[in-house]
């Protein structure tokens, strides 16, 4: 990579470090404000609090009844893609167990993407529930499989495209430059052993 995309890349690198610290601070204070704590992955409202939210839940029956009827149309090409991202997510998790131990790569922690928490939220109806973990879980499944693939790529093909790729991985300004064989073969090493577990 040339330099002044090095010090780019660098530069980005220490602004997201700096968005995650605020990220941190914007939940804690989110957390007081709304009187919720996350402890082991367990999310505690405060006392009354579950009340309020009772009072706020839509009846589902008017729910679906206020839906535009084309939002109805359509629901089962949506939950058509059940089937697919199960088998996706069973297949990641063989993929990793039999592959990532072979090449040393650390695997992907699921449970870092695949969140399921806006489901116990008591202002929701069962309907608005299911449909925010539906959409919690088809998020993070393709989050969690590019992670995947990009642990994949970074140890097999680390090299960047001829032109310019949307939504590259973070790890991908590290490849090496289309057509730079040198950098192919003096970085390959070195790229697999970030992928290592640590210790």
């Amino acid at each position: 990579m040339s330099s002044p995309l090095s010090a780019i890349a660098g530069r980005i690198a220490e602004l997201e470090r700096e968005l995650e610290r605020r990220f941190d601070e914007e939940f804690a204070e989110k957390q007081k404000q709304f009187r919720y704590s996350v402890e082991k992955g367990r999310i505690a409202f405060d006392s009354g609090v579950g009340a309020i939210h009772e009072r706020l839940r839509k009846n589902w029956v008017s729910y679906l009844w206020d839906m535009p009827r084309y939002s109805l149309l359509v629901s089962p090409v949506i939950y058509s893609l059940t089937v697919p991202l199960l088998m996706l997510d069973a297949w990641l998790w063989l993929y990793q167990a039999v592959c990532f131990p072979v090449y040393g790569i650390e695997k992907v922690e699921r449970s870092q993407y695949i969140l399921l928490d806006r489901g116990r939220l008591r202002y929701l109806n069962w309907l608005e529930r299911f449909n925010c973990n539906y959409c919690g879980y088809a998020n993070g499944l393709v989050a969690y499989a590019r992670e995947v693939s990009s642990r994949t790529e970074q140890y097999f093909c680390p090299i960047k495209h001829a032109t310019r790729l949307a939504g590259a991985s973070p790890r991908y300004q590290e490849f090496a430059d289309f057509g730079d064989a040198q950098a192919y073969r003096d970085n390959m090493a070195p790229l697999r052993e970030e992928l290592k577990k640590p210790g």
